[in-house]
């Protein structure tokens, strides 16, 4: 069985270096958020910056693939 381990540059990143990363409009990944597509941090103040959850996204992408492959 083959086993990839991605290398994740950071576990929590800005909606701007998700949208670098990944070519999606921050507006879009604003949308996606909004409808739980794309898996936040927690803030702990209303005013905090938001940031995505790279691990998270990396195990909803493990999880799938798995499914995918049985």
């Amino acid at each position: 069985m083959l086993t990839i381990s991605p290398v994740i540059p950071a576990p929590f990143v800005t909606y701007e270096e998700y949208s670098r990363a990944t070519g999606l409009s921050v507006g879009t990944i604003k949308d996606y958020v909004s409808k739980g597509k794309i898996f936040v941090k927690k803030k702990a103040n209303n005013k905090d910056k938001p940031f995505i959850n790279m691990v998270a996204m990396h195990e909803l992408a493990a999880r799938e693939t798995a499914e995918l492959l049985g």
